[in-house]
């Protein structure tokens, strides 16, 4: 059978379409592909009789035996959020209610709210929001725009609005070998932290050392053991919550 040119149009045309939409399906896996968690990552999400760790609405929840304070977490961009486990399971074990919060597509612009139903399940506890990277943009963002949130901790981040006028105790711990945030960046954004931030550097440090995920596009080599990164980030990060979240 012979075909006619307007049949020949049409198959060409939904021919080039469907091309596109292929095109478009594999360019955006490929592109929002996240980064894995190791298997140490994965061990820390198991409970013991001193911590329990949960699976929730909002992701996962390491309670202690008796929590003094709480923490919401965001993770980094493209990166599953069981990657932050290590870390976070040394500072639930000093007896803070960590929440990991798990978001859509691995970027939490997609639920910037999200750290409401964490604070909402222990609405007693004195609470912290932070995040990593991408991930601590999105804490600056609800640390203010939501009353009631004592602290921010943002891990290799800086805030994407001005805060400069609020006096909301800020962390800003950053790495020493961090390819993907220069210290050029910080500096040219120090002005948007809140007036009473703290600024620590941890030497050796790369992005990617803050988790358990490997290396990151763009980041340099960490010249500090993975081990050693997060126990030095774990240690930081609680002698700020212990300085900073006071019970009502």
């Amino acid at each position: 059978m012979r075909l006619s040119k307007h049949h020949v149009f049409w198959l060409v045309f939904f021919g080039g379409l469907l091309f596109f939409a292929s095109a478009m399906v594999w360019y955006t896996q490929r592109v929002l592909k996240p980064y894995p968690p190791f298997p140490e990552a994965l061990q820390a999400l198991e409970s013991t009789p001193a911590l329990e760790v949960r699976p929730t609405a909002y992701g996962w929840v390491f309670v202690p035996g008796k929590a003094r304070g709480g923490l919401a977490f965001y993770p980094g961009g493209l990166v599953e959020p069981e990657a932050y486990a290590p870390v976070l399971r040394r500072i639930a074990q000093a007896g803070y209610r960590v929440a990991l919060l798990r978001v859509r597509f691995n970027l939490a612009v997609t639920e910037q709210g999200k750290a409401r139903l964490a604070i909402q399940e222990a609405p007693d506890l004195p609470w912290a929001v932070g995040g990593h990277s991408l991930g601590g943009v999105v804490a600056s963002n609800f640390a203010a725009s939501v009353p009631g949130v004592q602290a921010l901790v943002m891990w290799a981040a800086y805030p994407q609005n001005d805060l400069s006028s609020q006096s909301l105790p800020t962390l800003a711990l950053l790495g020493e070998k961090d390819g993907r945030i220069s210290p050029e960046q910080i500096e040219e954004h120090r002005a948007k932290f809140p007036k009473n931030t703290r600024f620590e550097v941890i030497p050796g440090l790369n992005h990617a050392g803050f988790g358990a995920y490997g290396p990151q596009r763009g980041d340099n080599p960490a010249t500090l053991s993975q081990e050693a990164g997060w126990d030095e980030v774990a240690r930081r990060t609680l002698r700020f919550l212990d300085q900073t979240l006071k019970a009502p």
